[in-house]
C-alpha cells in the first residue's frame, strides 16, 4: 500500500491508558505526560503499545481545543496519578498512513476527502468525557523520540457504520 491511500481495517477493543490536556500546547503537554507514565513502567521499549491521539473540543467551537492521548496496554498495567483507564473502541475504521507530522492537516483533509466520496458513513462527532471527539492519530513510530517530526509516521482512524 502506499503512503495516503485509504484502506479499511477493523479493531477490536483495545485496553488503555489516557491522559487530557487542555491548554496552549495540549499534544505537547498531554504527550509529556503520557510518554513519563510509559518510561516510568519501562514501556517505551516494549513492542505492542500503541499511542493513539485525539483532538477534543470542550465546545462545539474549533477552539479552544484539547488533546487526548491513549496508550494501549496489557491486562497486568494499571492506571495511575494522572493516567486514567480508557479503551479504543472496535469497530470497523477508515485509515490513512503518512510520514511528516507537518503534512497532518493535508492528510486529514484526504481521508475525510474520500469518506465523503465513498459508501462508507463515519460513525460521527461523539461527547466525550473532555469533549467532542471524532477519530484518532496513531503515532506508529512513537518510542523513537529522538526523530525529527519530518520522520514520524501516522495513521488516520476515523471509524465507520458496518
Amino acid at each position: 500500500m502506499k503512503e495516503m491511500d485509504v484502506r479499511l481495517e477493523r479493531l477490536t477493543t483495545m485496553r488503555a491508558v489516557h491522559t487530557h490536556a487542555l491548554s496552549d500546547t495540549p499534544e505537547e503537554d498531554a504527550g509529556k505526560k503520557i510518554r513519563a507514565w510509559a518510561i516510568s513502567k519501562g514501556l517505551t521499549a516494549k513492542n505492542g503499545c500503541r499511542l493513539f491521539g485525539r483532538n477534543t473540543y470542550p465546545t462545539d467551537k474549533p477552539e479552544p481545543h484539547g488533546y487526548e492521548l491513549y496508550l494501549t496496554i496489557n491486562d497486568a498495567i494499571e492506571s495511575e496519578g494522572d493516567i486514567e483507564m480508557g479503551a479504543i473502541s472496535g469497530g470497523l475504521y477508515a485509515v490513512l498512513r503518512f510520514t511528516n507530522l507537518n503534512r497532518i492537516g493535508a492528510a486529514w483533509k484526504k481521508l475525510w476527502t474520500w469518506l465523503e466520496e465513498s459508501a462508507y458513513e463515519p460513525v460521527g462527532w461523539t461527547k466525550g468525557s473532555h469533549g467532542w471527539v471524532d477519530g484518532f492519530e496513531e503515532h506508529i513510530n512513537w518510542q523513537a523520540e529522538e526523530k525529527p517530526v519530518t520522520e514520524w509516521v501516522f495513521d488516520l482512524w476515523v471509524q465507520i457504520k458496518a
